[in-house]
């Protein structure tokens, strides 16, 4: 009978969920299930007991029975504490008290029911503290972990570096999972998904730490029921039967911080100035308070609600560091007597002077260097531009042979303020009907880092963020076997960073025209007048005005919507769960639109003030640079979707199979307008004939594109005969992903458990965003006044009639006529893992226990990146000459080396240049492990010690840049480049405790001393949380200052990349010990490496480099926390105390992506040719070493610990 009722259900649920959406992807629930064994005291198992589940925190009780076989499973429990108590005829009662369901977590209490002649006689055990029902390894951390820890911030996703299998990536806040790359995680926050769509990673909707009920990581293991490559997971508090809630307020400052290593660094090298007598104090403050209420909601039966809010502000100041290239005032005033002669600027021709002009203000009176610039021909649009934007300099500060200021510096208040507010209500309608639903909201408002220092007034960088995220869980019990539960919500992240004004308010403040910002926008297009950001201005030997960058004017929004559904049915001694999750993801980035000069750029050219000259007079530009059709910021959506069915079979009350089948698809990411190019290098052009076209979703993409692109050939996404539509790629259909486990108790103490899976990286947008949405776009054009056209126009004047603009007039030339383009293949796929572990888990005295983990991962398909116009290495020359194929150039002083059509037609594709970039799934890597762990979880004392052995190594490029991966080093043969992953440590320990001396009032010392004394010697509380690990990878590699088109191994290709990070470079060669250092400061012997070939072994050299061969410094930090409590009523709880960071204040030299590259790169060569062959010179022709090569100075906030000794004080109350 059940079974005919269940598969109608179940086929009106998986259509139902197909139909929902063509592409969906799964969260999975955050409700856990308690299951257990009902048996006498021989072991027999008892039919039809009743067994009460009770909830501690609201003392709500379901009731259910068990089966035929004993077995009993409540399914769909909230986090929380439980009590299981069971009964029969004839027999007493017992009960497993302390039964801790965490999130999703299966827990097991098993009753044993002992014959009683009175039926009121109870018995009482207590739950397991071990996992004995599958293979997931994962680690919670509990509300009192999370608020007693001593941390270097308050952001809740900080706790996740105290898990054994998640250490930092490239900076702090970014997170590498064991056997995987450093994206691919799935994040939720009460079932919603919070893992944003342009580079996988968490987004800031989260709860306050107040809120956190439960912080669960699956990084193992975990059943078909989750996705993405580890699943992090936030559940929020729940109101109780009683009035409970929390005040708190932290402050952090510099007075009771050590200085950071920068810091010191720079006071060494200090030198006072005119500006900056002393070295300023390295200020700043954070101050965090909030509170949290919860309990039953008066007059609701069985409704509950939980509220929690806290603010956080910092003040810390933006320095400007030392700067000497801002011109002195006397030169904005026109005063250039202090100049020397030979670099004073020029007299334009057909400027008009009179003849005492002539006399006093040029150069020994010929009139053709200024000695002043007679103030009537300074130009009153750029002064104002100078008074307004320019920091304010005194006319006696310092001045070099140039009339630069000397050692200008200086610091700005920055401040940053965030808000976070959550609400949770839960209700049950009936023993059968329960609902809950949860809002998280939170704002930011920073302003931190100088738009484009040291111009001061442009002022500093804003940046706005909103988030607002609703969770919706109702759960329905059919009878004691069926239970469903829908879960539904949304997730909406509004992030936008930007300068403080537009480019037309930024025109209008210096004292442009309406109709001179016309004819401005007449070149950059209209609609960027209304972006933030300025006009840029390049001068050559001065500070000029900066771009800002793509932070300028940029929109990161992500918007996720999540629906979903689990049906539970405990069928027999089989427990089977089967749903599936949609979620569309959707994301807005404007680093599209940042590409290029979108709201222009001049340039003052010249020897000595000749450029400044030129600007003060309000004359033309040398050159004006635009972007002719910029397009507006990349807006993308995709669908994700996962089904799963999970049957945990008990096969008897020892063993337990796990059997799990969960299905993955993913649509590839659309741009709403069609914004997107993609090249297929094997599809034939229209316009050739030959092999290679770019592909375009629809007409709409055209408005967009330069006409070079569009000259070259393409075709439309649904004439290409490829398969794709608007996405320009194909959904990947193959992500059929089983899982296996099993969990055998060897004793009631303890269990051998272990899996074997596959899964998926959660999808991100960035694999589309560079190379299709950004990088064919946003061409850029110089205009330069050519002799015979219209020049270039100067700077408006007030009064004027007549429409002008800097920017205006003269001749445009294209970007070389070689259009970008890079190539995502129609049939890319996700990356696939699998992971496997073995694990013995023994239960302990005294409510604690032991673990011991193999692990191992297998990845295949990481996307690399190879350039489809590198050419193999060879001594055959490429690109020695002036263009014409005859005449040496001269890289290194002139410049002037240029591709012939001979060397041209070595390429793959010469109309599109270098850097034509594909980027397919090269990549693989294997990963063994072996972990130790020690844990305690109870009340008085929490304890986790945790040792991970670490030997993971790949192909594949995790460089943090998520899906998009990496250029390989030797692009021809991407799979040959096999060395240990970045980020990757072999040794690694993480501990954390809390530990709640047991001296005081009604505690095991000092019971019954008096509340004085209590005041003073109970109550106290350390808590910790520490790391140490070996160093991480390396890959030594030497910059090129003029390697374009004349590379070493005439590679013809400037996506030559020695580390991965498209930073560019090649790989050292290694010719001595790295280890025989000089000075304890070094990490590595520079003697120890040489530059790379020149010739046909440019890859092939043995003495090449292996990625990351090289190990970085070891490091290893603790945090400390001392803490009072004080009761003030027998509920009201006073505690106050301080958390140490870094409390030995030792330097974390290991360093982050930060400092990366500069640590690993060996010097910088430039190369020289043979004026009579043309032959490469060696490269020790011009070589400079890098003083910071393996150098170890920097300390760098890592693992959830700060780069230097802070201390927060701390006060809280508790009611």
């Amino acid at each position: 009978m059940i079974l005919r009722r269940f598969f109608p259900f179940l086929s009106a649920l998986i259509l139902g969920s197909g139909l929902s959406s063509a592409h969906l992807r799964a969260q999975g629930t955050d409700l856990g299930t308690i299951r257990g064994t009902v048996t006498d005291s021989s072991g027999a198992r008892i039919a039809n007991a009743r067994v009460d589940v009770t909830d501690l925190s609201t003392q709500i009780t379901r009731s259910l029975k068990s089966d035929a076989h004993g077995d009993f499973g409540a399914a769909a429990l909230r986090s929380g504490t439980y009590r299981v108590s069971a009964a029969a005829p004839g027999f007493g009662t017992s009960v497993v008290e302390n039964v801790v369901l965490t999130g999703s977590d299966a827990a097991n209490a098993d009753v044993t029911l002992r014959p009683a002649a009175d039926a009121s006689v109870q018995v009482t055990s207590e739950a397991p503290t071990i996992n004995t029902e599958d293979s997931t390894l994962s680690q919670n951390l509990t509300p009192t972990a999370i608020i007693e820890l001593p941390r270097d911030s308050r952001d809740i996703y900080s706790f996740m570096y105290i898990n054994p299998n998640v250490t930092q990536s490239g900076v702090s806040g970014d997170f590498k999972f064991l056997g995987a790359q450093s994206y691919g995680a799935a994040f939720s926050v009460d079932g919603q998904r919070a893992n944003g769509g342009v580079f996988g990673k968490q987004t800031q909707s989260k709860p306050s730490l107040e809120s956190v009920g439960d912080f669960n990581v699956l990084s193992n293991g975990f059943s078909a029921e989750y996705a993405g490559v580890a699943n992090v997971r936030i559940t929020t508090k729940r109101g109780g039967s009683a009035i409970h809630g929390s005040l708190f307020y932290n402050n952090k400052n510099s007075a009771l911080a050590a200085w950071t290593s920068a810091d010191k660094s720079a006071a060494v090298s200090f030198a006072p100035s005119a500006f900056q007598a002393h070295y300023p104090n390295p200020y700043f403050n954070i101050t965090d308070a909030g509170g949290s209420v919860g309990g039953p909601i008066p007059r609701m039966k069985k409704t509950f609600f939980f509220a929690a809010y806290e603010h956080n502000w910092t003040v810390i100041p933006s320095s400007t560091g030392r700067i000497n290239t801002l011109p002195h005032p006397a030169l904005i005033a026109g005063d250039f007597s202090g100049v020397a002669n030979a670099s004073k600027p020029h007299v334009p021709a057909g400027t008009s002077l009179s003849a005492a002009e002539i006399a006093t203000d040029t150069v020994g009176g010929l009139g053709t260097q200024f000695i002043r610039i007679p103030s009537r021909l300074l130009n009153p649009v750029v002064q104002k531009l100078f008074s307004i934007y320019y920091p304010p300099v005194g006319l006696s500060a310092p001045m070099d042979s140039l009339g630069r200021v000397v050692g200008y510096q200086t610091s700005v208040p920055g401040a940053s303020g965030q808000n976070l507010g959550d609400l949770r209500i839960d209700h049950d309608f009936s023993d059968k009907n329960r609902l809950y639903g949860v809002y998280h909201g939170g704002s930011e408002n920073d302003a931190l880092v100088e738009v484009a220092a040291p111009i001061t007034g442009l002022g500093l960088s804003k940046t706005d963020r909103l988030n607002n995220t609703v969770s919706l869980s109702y759960t329905h019990v059919f009878n004691d076997h069926i239970v469903n539960e829908a879960r539904g919500g949304f997730n909406r992240q509004y992030l936008f960073t930007h300068s403080n004004t537009t480019l037309r308010g930024y025109l209008q403040s210096i004292g442009f025209s309406a109709d001179d910002i016309t004819s401005y926008g007449s070149v950059v297009g209209a609609g960027e007048l209304d972006t933030n950001g300025q006009a840029a201005i390049n001068v050559s030997n001065f500070a000029g005005v900066g771009t800002g960058g793509r932070n300028t004017n940029r929109p990161l929004s992500q918007n996720l919507i999540t629906f979903g559904d689990t049906l539970t049915w405990s069928l027999g001694r089989h427990t089977i769960r089967l749903g599936a999750d949609v979620v569309r993801n959707a994301a807005l980035d404007g680093f599209t639109s940042g590409r290029g000069n979108p709201r222009g750029l001049i340039s003052y050219t010249g020897s000595g003030t000749t450029g400044l000259g030129d600007l003060l007079l309000g004359n033309p530009p040398d050159s004006a640079s635009f972007t002719p059709k910029g397009r507006p910021a990349m807006d993308v959506y995709n669908w994700e979707s996962g089904y799963f069915v999970q049957d945990d079979f008990r096969i008897s009350s020892r063993l337990t199979v796990n059997l799990g089948l969960r299905y993955d698809l993913f649509s590839p990411f659309t741009e709403t307008n069609d914004l997107m190019v993609n090249f297929s290098p094997d599809l034939k052009n229209p316009v050739t004939g030959l092999n290679g076209a770019y592909i375009m979703p629809s007409t709409k993409t055209l408005e967009y594109i330069d006409p070079a692109v569009t000259n070259f050939g393409y075709v439309f996404a649904d004439q290409s005969g490829l398969g794709v539509g608007r996405s320009l790629i194909r959904t990947d259909r193959t992500d059929l992903n089983p899982r296996i486990g099993a969990a055998f108790r060897l004793t009631n103490s303890s269990v051998l458990r272990g899996g074997y899976g596959f899964f998926t990286p959660t999808s991100t947008a960035h694999i589309i965003r560079d190379p299709l949405a950004t990088n064919t776009f946003n061409q850029t054009y110089s205009k330069r006044s050519v002799a015979g056209s219209p020049p270039l126009q100067g700077w408006p004047t007030p009064g004027e009639t007549v429409a002008t603009s800097p920017n205006a007039g003269g001749i445009a030339s294209g970007f070389g006529n070689t259009p970008t383009a890079n190539c995502v293949p129609v049939d890319l796929k996700n990356p696939r893992l699998q992971q496997w572990n073995a694990t013995f888990e023994q239960q302990l005295r005294f409510q604690s226990s032991i673990r011991f983990s193999y692990i191992g991962a297998y990845i295949t398909g990481e996307t690399t990146g190879r350039d489809l116009n590198m050419i193999a290495p060879s001594d055959n020359l490429y690109g020695v000459t002036t263009g014409d194929g005859v005449t040496i150039c001269d890289p290194a002083n002139l410049g002037d080396c240029a591709s012939s059509p001979a060397d041209l037609a070595r390429i793959r594709f010469p109309a599109l240049g270098d850097f034509v970039t594909q980027f397919g799934n090269n990549g693989h890597g294997l990963t063994t492990s072996f972990q130790a762990q020690v844990q305690r979880q109870a009340k008085g004392l929490t304890l986790s010690i945790a040792y991970t052995y670490l030997d993971q190594k790949s192909t594949g490029l995790d460089t943090d840049n998520d899906s998009l991966g990496g250029d390989a080093y030797n692009q021809l043969d991407p799979g040959s480049d096999y060395g240990t992953d970045s980020y990757v440590s072999h040794h690694r320990v993480v501990a954390y405790g809390v530990i709640d001396l047991p001296v005081g009032r009604g505690l095991r010392y000092g019971g019954q001393i008096s509340r004085f004394a209590d005041a003073l010697i109970g109550g106290w509380q350390t808590s910790f949380n520490m790391f140490a690990k070996t160093g991480t990878g390396f890959t030594p590699f030497y910059l090129c200052n003029d390697c374009d088109p004349v590379f070493p191994g005439n590679i013809a290709s400037g996506a030559i990349d020695a580390v991965g990070d498209f930073s560019g470079g090649f790989r050292a060669r290694i010719i001595g010990d790295v280890k025989a250092v000089t000075g304890r400061n070094l990490q590595w012997n520079a003697a120890a490496f040489a530059l790379p070939p020149t010739g046909s072994t440019l890859f092939s050299d043995p003495t090449n480099a292996i990625r990351n061969s090289l190990t970085g410094p070891g490091t290893w930090g603790v945090n400390l926390g001392l803490h009072k409590s004080f009761h003030l009523t027998e509920r009201v709880v006073l505690q106050i105390g301080a958390d140490a960071d870094n409390v030995f204040n030792h330097p974390l030299l290991s360093p982050d992506n930060t400092t990366r590259d500069d640590f690993s790169n060996v010097g910088t060569f430039t190369v020289h040719l043979d004026p009579a062959t043309g032959a490469i010179l060696p490269l020790t022709t011009e070589y400079n070493s890098n003083p910071d090569f393996g150098l170890k100075y920097q300390s760098v906030t890592q693992e959830g610990v700060d780069s230097r000794r802070s201390i927060r004080l701390r006060g809280r109350i508790t009611f």
